[in-house]
């Protein structure tokens, strides 16, 4: 869009608008960093307001003047399935693989604005690659045999249940904490292992590392893969005002 007026993907509320006051950052860590000609990883967790309108567009902006030198959207969205198997099993599935269609169609113009050499990778594709089961046989060994690697992951699903229990008291806790670590074992191993693996040298997310992953990153990637699979933490800052151009 061009222009200082504000739109709506789809028409649909307030977390789509794309007014351009958004600014997006790699914080000050990353001021010493020389990320051009790098290759970057875009992890996208689909439903999160910060992957959708104003700070989606910063974000691409961001990434366009850093000088990456290709960038891959990794859209998690059949990994979210976990979150809604109250429906069951295909259900599940099936509604998160919709949402995925629904994130690439709804933000296909936006993702069109990358000036560097891009594509799309969906979850489902990640889970076919011929290096997957061998990595995910490592993270549930740590698993089973490290008690470090296991209290990191207890760590991560235990603030899970506590933000889970701060909306919703009467939650079962026992599923939820099955299902929390059925999303760790599977998430842990593509986005630290494999993808260093696969010659990424940064994953681009809005939030820091969890527990998991940092040691997920130590076990597996700081040794075996130096200077690859380098984290880093999006944050936003919005103008006050008027919006301004969003082109």
């Amino acid at each position: 869009m061009n222009g200082t007026e504000s739109t709506t993907v789809d028409g649909a509320a307030d977390q789509y608008v794309v007014d351009g006051r958004t600014k997006a950052n790699f914080g000050l860590a990353a001021k010493q960093l020389s990320l051009s000609g790098k290759r970057a990883i875009l992890l996208v967790s689909v439903g999160q307001r910060y992957h959708e309108g104003d700070k989606l567009r910063a974000t691409v902006e961001l990434v366009n003047r850093s000088g990456f030198q290709q960038l891959t959207v990794a859209v998690a969205d059949t990994l979210q399935r976990t979150n809604y198997l109250r429906l069951g099993p295909e259900d599940a599935y099936a509604r998160a693989l919709r949402e995925g269609d629904e994130w690439l169609e709804r933000n296909d113009k936006l993702l069109g604005r990358l000036t560097v050499a891009h594509d799309v990778l969906r979850w489902d594709e990640a889970l076919q690659d011929p290096s997957y089961p061998g990595f995910r046989q490592r993270v549930e060994q740590a698993y089973a045999q490290n008690p470090a690697y296991r209290e990191a992951v207890h760590a991560t699903i235990g603030k899970f249940i506590e933000r889970l229990l701060a909306r919703d008291p009467q939650a079962d806790t026992e599923v939820a904490f099955r299902n929390c670590l059925s999303y760790l074992i599977e998430e842990c191993p593509i986005i630290m292992p494999m993808w260093a693996h696969q010659g990424y040298d940064y994953v681009i997310y809005p939030q820091p590392m969890t527990a998991a992953m940092a040691e997920t990153q130590r076990l597996f990637v700081t040794g075996e893969y130096p200077g690859k699979g380098s984290w880093l933490s999006l944050k936003f800052k919005k103008r006050a005002g008027a919006p301004v151009a969003a082109s």
